[in-house]
């Protein structure tokens, strides 16, 4: 199996955190064979800053912009390493990101690193990604540790995350454990229920058996449903993660959800939450519905309620 990937970077309205991921991964010790930077119809001038920095330096490699139905049509022509594709519309994260995953399969990428535009890597973590999938022929996906950009003695996670049907309820391996740069984790998760979405090193066969995200998330619970559909493969595939591969995220600007810098979900992204938690559940584990949907709606009731006792009064 080559050694070499594909990245995929998708933009919303981010362009600076885009392009600090982006330079991220061509500083890397195995900087990737293409970098695919697909906008998801931000409605600025985030396409033509995009495409400002890929040429103002030759030692980008080079840009080749693409619409979406010319992504779409076929294999990758030319020899530009960045290449920039107007979605024209805001697809959501699996629509948007499927677009980059459609061409690196038809110009036959042996792997994609897909990664939220808030990331940034460690110069090293491709080579350590690239190394597990080389050992572990069945793992299909794999995570990395991600640690919190504004302290990155503090974990966010171990490659992935769990998630409890029942109550359809879930949670990241790992999330707040203060781990110093060069530590082992002292109690590595045993398995993932999913990989964490923020950084995913995909292989190619897999996305060629199991398939690309679902698009009817919209946004959140896509990574379940991957995995979901992964289980059902009989044994073929894995979900692992490699502690060596280090990512940074700057957790919440890709949706403006960070309870850690004081933004919780609003209404509106905690019913999107609760609309792909439910369609999940109704998908994979339907007699788990009735408790939950309970589950969901007593979490967005606290919520709600916690909001209203914080309201200033007056």
């Amino acid at each position: 199996m080559s050694r070499s990937y594909w990245a995929l970077v998708l933009n919303y309205g981010r362009r600076r955190e885009t392009i600090r991921c982006a330079e991220s991964l061509l500083a890397s010790v195995e900087p990737p064979e293409r970098l695919i930077l697909c906008d998801n119809g931000s409605g600025d001038d985030s396409l033509e800053a995009l495409a400002r920095w890929a040429e103002e330096d030759p030692r980008r490699g080079g840009l080749r912009r693409l619409s979406r139905a010319q992504a779409e049509a076929g294999a990758l022509s030319g020899d530009e390493r960045v290449v920039l594709i107007d979605a024209g519309a805001n697809l959501g994260y699996a629509g948007g990101n499927n677009i980059g995953l459609r061409l690196g399969l038809a110009s036959g990428a042996p792997h994609v690193w897909l990664l939220n535009n808030d990331t940034t890597v460690f110069p090293d973590a491709a080579s350590a990604l690239l190394d597990h999938m080389a050992a572990h022929e069945r793992c299909g996906l794999c995570g990395a540790l991600t640690r919190y950009m504004d302290d990155p003695e503090v974990v966010q996670c171990l490659g992935g995350g769990w998630f409890a049907p029942l109550w359809g309820r879930g949670g990241l391996h790992g999330d707040g454990l203060r781990l110093p740069l060069g530590a082992e984790p002292p109690d590595p998760p045993e398995r993932l229920d999913y990989v964490n979405g923020a950084s995913v090193f995909i292989r190619r066969e897999f996305l060629l058996d199991v398939g690309l995200m679902e698009e009817a998330y919209f946004l959140y619970c896509e990574e379940l449903d991957w995995a979901a559909r992964a289980a059902r493969s009989r044994g073929r595939w894995e979900l692992c993660w490699s502690p060596r591969a280090q990512v940074l995220h700057a957790e919440g600007l890709s949706t403006g959800v960070s309870d850690r810098r004081g933004k919780g979900r609003g209404l509106r992204q905690a019913l999107t939450l609760l609309r792909s938690r439910l369609l999940y559940t109704w998908k994979f584990h339907p007699l788990c519905l009735p408790t939950a949907l309970a589950g969901q709606v007593w979490a967005l009731a606290r919520k709600l309620l916690r909001r209203l006792g914080n309201r200033p009064a007056g």
